[in-house]
């Protein structure tokens, strides 16, 4: 009982089982290309390449998926035995990776459902992006927080990785524009800046952001800043066969009206 209010101060439910506490963070990384550090920041070393690709499968899958599933996304068409042979040497190689110096099943919840162990000790990039991503636009600390984060998910070839692959490259560009519209309700047009550009970084064709980097290059009298962000959207959508939208036009000339 006396050890209840430090537990939860460390982020513990309760008092854990002190063979739950391995005594060292792990920092799962999936964005931008599949790593695990320890706390020291030493990077662990894989011994075989569909242990990473396990690994980000799980990442992917923050609630679990069958052991069967996952198997079948590794090895797709295995005869089943070959099959079973090859997950269980994979799913051991990631348990050696993910809790070297740890008791087995810390970090990794192995049997017929396959997880990785949410908790203080561990802590995995792409969930803490969504919990950023879906938190409201304007909340204190986001706008930086969204410009640190990395691209893109790293390039797995297995289809749940690269849905949520796609997923996120909608969702930053979309979250970032938000926080360029409320910087510039706000009247910080030098801060919505930096979230359009970096949208547009992103995705060059995102129209909501190019047109919310022109309206602030114009709060800041940078009128020629912004012709070429329209002229940058026009070329960007005519490589997609696409023009800029009707409220794109009517904004460009609404900023170039007023310049004149």
């Amino acid at each position: 009982g006396a050890l209840a209010g430090a537990a939860r101060l460390l982020g513990y439910e309760a008092v854990p089982d002190p063979a739950d506490t391995p005594g060292f963070e792990a920092h799962v990384q999936v964005l931008g290309r599949v790593a695990v550090t320890c706390g020291d920041g030493r990077a662990r070393e894989w011994g075989r390449a569909r242990a990473r690709d396990l690994l980000a499968l799980l990442a992917v899958h923050p609630a679990g998926l069958p052991r069967e599933a996952a198997q079948e996304a590794l090895f797709p068409g295995a005869d089943p035995g070959v099959g079973e042979r090859n997950f269980r040497v994979t799913l051991h190689a990631l348990g050696q990776v993910l809790e070297e110096g740890a008791r087995s099943g810390v970090f990794l919840e192995r049997g017929d459902w396959l997880r990785l162990r949410p908790g203080p000790d561990l802590h995995v990039d792409l969930a803490a992006a969504w919990a950023l991503l879906a938190e409201a636009a304007g909340t204190p600390g986001r706008l930086d927080g969204l410009l640190l984060l990395p691209a893109a998910l790293a390039d797995v070839d297995l289809d749940d990785v690269v849905r949520e692959a796609g997923r996120y490259a909608a969702a930053l560009p979309e979250a970032l524009t938000a926080e360029a519209e409320v910087a510039l309700a706000v009247a910080r047009p030098d801060q919505a800046v930096r979230a359009a550009e970096r949208a547009l970084n992103l995705d060059p064709a995102h129209e909501p952001a190019a047109r919310a980097l022109m309206r602030a290059h114009y709060a800041l009298g940078r009128g020629a800043a912004a012709g070429r962000v329209y002229a940058a959207l026009t070329a960007a959508l005519a490589e997609l066969d696409l023009r800029p939208l009707p409220d794109t036009q009517a904004l460009w000339q609404a900023l170039a009206g007023a310049r004149s």
